[in-house]
């Protein structure tokens, strides 16, 4: 069998090697590393279509660890082949380091004690410091300053918390964590959580995600909002289900509480920005929220209903953000900049909005689905004014992506606009667009609840 995660380890060696080899030749391309980055990536994805399980069935670790590596490698290949088509040429070691936040990421999901889990996690968190700030200037310093100094806090929280579960239980693996009746180190657990949280961008440990979202490449922070925050999210399903023996009403409420509020906080916040990117950036925070109150059920029917709505928010927001990166190009930096998005590119626009729609939960999206079945897992469970209230909060959320949409004025858009010359680049990442949208439609298929 061929190991899509000994694929990565070996492309990143292999990279390096021939990086060396280029630079001792003086060839000043660097194209030939960047098709091979890309390479690698796909011989990973079709590995672990071939030899993985991509069924989505989540009652046991490995059968859900093989979708959602299955999917980062997807979101990995299209988000990678974006920054490829780009007209500005990028360093080799930004390649090295896609490789090995992909690579991490999909070691976070197959960890099985906390050793390996913080090692992955460090993995993802080193590189994305070195790709938000890939295109030096002053704002993305900023960015990656703050990424890398409440970054390091989170990491050592957690440590912390995890030397707290060792000292209570004398063991640090998943399984034998889950056979324990009582736990003694709630104050380790709580530690845990703290530093996931940060990662999966929970409230009120949301505080980096904004600025960093804002200052990096919006390729950059379609990474940092799919893959980074997904793998996030799934090493809180990895701790709370699959190890913690932690399933109570006083949990399930602590978890539903932070969700309610990351999804309320974040929805409030989006409605008062002007800036396009900053509006994305709160509404990744609140698509967090949604799947972190499934995760907080701690039961069967909540985790696959976590693990689908992931899956969804991750090609909405990798679709979004790259889409962006298109117009951004153009200076649309602003709302009232939307209605000249059309004359940039018609495919970019409409995948654009199609990817709102999921956001916002519109059927036929996906992202109606994956709300449905968080919705049922609530249901299933009793919390009915719960679901009523978040249906509220759904509506209410579509007032910013309506009002986005209203200001792109698209129909006078298509009627008095041509579109402007289209070059290889732009087609590329046309292409690539094209692919997550049909996925956001396609990705039914999985729907299972």
């Amino acid at each position: 069998m061929i190991n899509s995660e000994y694929i990565l380890f070996g492309g990143v060696l292999a990279l390096i090697l021939i990086d060396l080899l280029r630079l001792h030749l003086k060839i000043n391309d660097r194209k030939i590393i960047h098709f091979i980055t890309l390479a690698i990536l796909i011989a990973a994805f079709i590995a672990e279509i071939i030899f993985g399980d991509m069924n989505i069935t989540f009652f046991s670790a490995t059968q859900y660890s093989q979708f959602v590596n299955g999917f980062i490698l997807f979101l990995a290949v299209m988000i990678y082949a974006f920054l490829m088509s780009d007209s500005k040429d990028h360093s080799a070691f930004i390649d090295f380091l896609f490789l090995l936040a992909t690579l991490g990421a999909m070691l976070v999901v197959l960890s099985s004690n906390f050793i390996s889990l913080i090692i992955a996690i460090e993995m993802i968190s080193i590189s994305s410091y070195g790709l938000v700030f890939f295109q030096k200037n002053s704002r993305r310093m900023e960015g990656a300053m703050k990424y890398v100094s409440l970054s390091f806090i989170s990491v050592v929280i957690m440590i912390f918390g995890v030397s707290l579960v060792y000292g209570g239980s004398g063991t640090l693996s998943f399984t034998q964590l889950a056979s324990i009746d009582y736990v003694p180190f709630i104050a380790g657990v709580g530690l845990v959580m703290v530093g996931l949280a940060f990662k999966s961008t929970i409230v009120p440990f949301h505080m980096w995600a904004p600025d960093v979202y804002e200052a990096s490449n919006s390729v950059v922070t379609a990474f940092l909002s799919s893959i980074s925050k997904a793998v996030g999210l799934v090493a809180m399903i990895r701790v709370f289900f699959f190890a913690f023996p932690v399933s109570s009403p006083f949990v399930s409420l602590m978890f539903i509480i932070l969700a309610v509020s990351t999804i309320f906080f974040a929805s409030f916040l989006a409605t008062v920005q002007d800036k396009i990117k900053r509006l994305l950036a709160y509404s990744s925070i609140a698509q967090a929220g949604f799947a972190f109150i499934a995760i907080g059920l701690l039961n069967y029917l909540g985790i696959q209903a976590a693990i689908f709505y992931i899956f969804t928010f991750a090609i909405a927001d990798a679709l979004v953000f790259l889409a962006y990166k298109i117009f951004e190009d153009h200076k649309i930096i602003y709302k009232k900049d939307a209605s000249k998005m059309f004359s940039v590119s018609k495919i970019a626009t409409v995948g654009f909005f199609i990817g709102v729609l999921s956001l916002a939960g519109l059927p036929p999206t996906i992202g109606f689905f994956g709300k449905l079945a968080i919705f049922v897992a609530l249901l299933s469970q009793g919390y009915v004014y719960l679901v009523i209230a978040l249906f509220a909060i759904i509506l209410f959320s579509t007032f910013y992506y309506f009002g986005l949409l209203r200001e792109t004025d698209l129909t006078d858009a298509i009627a008095m606009q041509k579109p402007s010359p289209k070059n290889t680049s732009l087609r590329t990442q046309e292409a690539i667009i094209i692919i997550l949208t049909a996925a956001l439609f396609v990705g039914v298929l999985f729907v299972n609840f």
